[in-house]
């Protein structure tokens, strides 16, 4: 009856098993083993070991998928007070956990230190003077300004020290008894152009130079996150980005006696998920056939308002002649915005009460509720 051969191979089995029961909508199913194959594949090709990711809680917040990973011996990366607070509820060790936003709340730098946690990003003055303030004597890594060409979402507008102000800022972190110990960057959000890692790599790798001339040496740097996860295959992605990234890697392990660590989220958990969704309605209107669904971009998915695209797919068995007809792919709000896909092919014999899946759903979907750990005011009534 189910045709569920377009999705990974463990994401299909958990889909089977889950499947036979009966489904309420709608509904996020992720597969653990969809997971163990994804890191094992990232640590594997990118010569790292769990202790070396730093899994960014942004990306999905879903406590037994942080468990996971705690157990797998991974540490996390935060970026708000609120992802502290998710971490602390898992009673994960503060000294597993990076503080990586570049411009941090005053209180939030407080709270975290007050937690125990040593490790703060900064890419101006004025961070590390916040820092000092209110997380005295901790560790600091300088985020650094690197191209984003190739990306889908760029990052290196909002965020970066330029490459002539780190040696600068790195003194000026020792000055206010802070300790520098590293260098981060990030090549943008599902970035497949390989020669911007390299480009990154090699500006970091002078950068390195310049810090030990200056007497200065760090322990780790950071190649972020960014690794590609949507619109393709995955694997033969990554694979190809580590094969050519890795010798200049393993240069500056070499070289400098450092650590590389990465945040990869969406390669980790965005195609082991996918949401099962139900059809409320089809409707002809003004020419065009609409899809009404049970849920839509309002809960997770609105980064398609920013050019994300996910697949929607219709999970039964057809035949070769099954006739395709275009179809608007809509959520159940009443908003106009509120749209999957514009003109998509399905079967025409969707009806109300199919099932439907969107895909991927492992990365950034739950965790948009209170995305980076950041909640929606309160209102008082007066």
């Amino acid at each position: 009856m189910f045709d569920f051969s377009v999705l990974p191979q463990h994401l299909q089995k958990s889909l089977k098993v889950f499947m036979k029961k009966n489904v309420q909508t709608p509904i996020i199913i992720c597969s653990k083993d969809q997971i163990v194959t994804n890191l094992s594949f990232f640590l594997q090709h990118l010569k790292l070991k769990c202790s070396d990711i730093y899994f960014p809680v942004k990306v999905n917040h879903t406590p037994a998928i942080l468990n996971f990973f705690n157990d797998a011996g991974t540490n996390f990366e935060i970026a708000s007070v609120g992802e502290l607070s998710i971490l602390e509820k898992l009673k994960i060790p503060a000294d597993r956990i990076i503080f990586s936003n570049p411009v941090k709340i005053p209180d939030h730098i407080r709270c975290a230190y007050k937690y125990g946690v040593q490790n703060f990003a900064f890419d101006t003055e004025t961070e590390l003077q916040k820092i000092a303030q209110y997380a005295p004597q901790s560790s600091v890594y300088a985020r650094i300004s690197i191209s984003n060409a190739g990306a889908q979402w760029t990052l290196n507008q909002k965020f970066g020290v330029p490459e002539n102000n780190v040696v600068g800022l790195m003194k000026r972190s020792i000055e206010l008894n802070l300790k520098p110990v590293g260098i981060a960057f990030h090549v943008g959000w599902n970035n497949k152009n390989t020669d911007t890692y390299l480009e990154a790599i090699r500006k970091a790798t002078d950068i390195f130079h310049e810090l030990k001339q200056n007497g200065i040496s760090l322990e780790f740097m950071n190649i972020g996150g960014g690794f590609p996860a949507h619109d393709g295959d995955p694997y033969p992605l990554l694979q190809k980005i580590a094969s050519e990234i890795n010798p200049d890697l393993e240069f500056l392990k070499k070289q400098f006696g450092i650590r590389i660590i990465a945040e990869p989220g969406s390669f980790l958990t965005a195609d082991t998920s996918v949401l099962i969704c139900s059809v409320v309605d089809v409707i002809k209107r003004k020419n065009k056939s609409w899809i009404f669904l049970d849920s839509g971009i309002n809960q997770g998915f609105q980064w398609i308002l920013s050019g994300i695209m996910y697949k929607v797919i219709f999970p039964y068995k057809t035949s070769a002649d099954t006739t395709l007809k275009k179809f608007i792919i809509t959520g159940p709000t009443c908003d106009s915005h509120d749209v999957f896909l514009k003109n998509t092919a399905l079967p025409e014999q969707v009806k109300t009460g199919d099932k439907m899946l969107v895909f991927p759903a492992g990365a950034y979907i739950n965790s948009a509720e209170r995305y980076n750990g950041f909640e929606y005011p309160d209102t008082f009534f007066l």
